[in-house]
C-alpha cells in the first residue's frame, strides 16, 4: 500500500514542501531514501519506540519510505511525525481519509511526546500558499505558526492526538492567535529587555553624561 505524507524543508526564510511517500510491501527491511541526513535515518528508533509505547508497533514489513524531491537534502528529526503517521497508515493500522489535506511536522520522544521543530512560521505561510487546510506541529510551536490566517494550526503534546483526530475521536481544536492583542502585550510586557545585555550600563550612563554635557572619557 502506498501512502502521502506532506511535511516541509526549510532553507533560510523560504519553505518547500516535501512529499513523504510511505510503501509498504512483503518481506523484511526498512529503507529510507532522498538524501535524508543522519538525525531522519535515526528516526526509525524513535518511531518504533514511540508507537510501541502507544500500543501500535513498526510492522515486520519491507517499508520503503521517499521523502521526495528526491534530489533536496533533508535536514532535522522533525520528520518523525510524519513518517510515523505514514507507517501507521501504509500499515492498515489506522485510517486518516483526509491526511493529504495537511502539513504534519515534529520530533518524536520514544514515549511519543513531540519536542519543539524550527522553522514554524515560513512552513505555515507555505502551507497557506499551497492551499492545505491545516498544519500540526508541536504545541511548543503553535502561537508562531497560528498567526497565519487561513490555516488551520493544531498544536499537540504527543502522536495520540493526531490519530485521535483523524479517527474523529479527539477534540483537538485550531490555535486562534489575535495578532493585534498580541502586538500590543509585547510593547507593554516586552520578553527581552536590553538592561539585561551585558555592557548596558555602562552605555547608559555614557549617554548621561553626554546628555548633561560632560566630555570625561569612560572606559567601557
Amino acid at each position: 500500500m502506498l501512502v502521502k505524507i506532506y511535511g516541509s524543508a526549510v532553507f533560510g526564510v523560504e519553505a518547500t514542501t516535501i512529499t513523504v511517500e510511505v510503501h509498504m510491501d512483503k518481506g523484511i527491511g526498512y529503507h529510507l531514501v532522498g538524501l535524508p541526513d543522519n538525525a531522519i535515518k535515526e528516526s526509525s528508533y524513535r518511531i518504533a519506540a514511540a508507537l510501541k509505547n502507544n500500543g501500535l508497533s513498526l510492522p515486520g514489513k519491507k517499508i520503503t519510505i521517499n521523502m521526495a524531491p528526491a534530489d533536496l537534502r533533508k535536514e532535522g528529526s522533525a520528520y518523525d511525525l510524519p513518517l510515523a503517521m505514514g507507517i501507521l497508515v501504509a500499515s492498515d493500522q489506522i485510517k486518516a481519509p483526509e491526511i493529504e489535506k495537511y502539513i504534519i511536522m515534529g520530533e518524536l520522544s520514544l514515549d511519543g511526546s513531540l519536542q519543539p521543530i524550527r522553522g514554524a512560521l515560513p512552513i505555515a505561510i507555505k502551507a497557506k500558499e499551497e492551499g492545505y487546510k491545516g498544519f500540526f506541529l508541536p504545541i511548543q510551536n503553535v502561537k508562531e505558526a497560528a498567526i497565519v490566517t487561513g490555516l488551520d494550526v493544531y498544536g499537540v503534546e504527543k502522536l495520540q492526538e493526531v490519530i485521535d483526530f483523524f479517527a474523529g475521536k479527539g477534540t483537538l481544536e485550531p490555535t486562534i492567535i489575535d495578532t493585534r492583542e498580541e502586538f500590543y502585550k509585547m510593547l507593554d510586557f516586552p520578553e527581552f529587555d536590553f538592561s539585561d545585555v551585558r555592557g548596558q550600563e555602562s552605555i547608559k550612563r555614557c549617554m548621561e553624561i553626554a546628555a548633561a554635557g560632560g566630555h570625561n572619557i569612560i572606559k567601557i
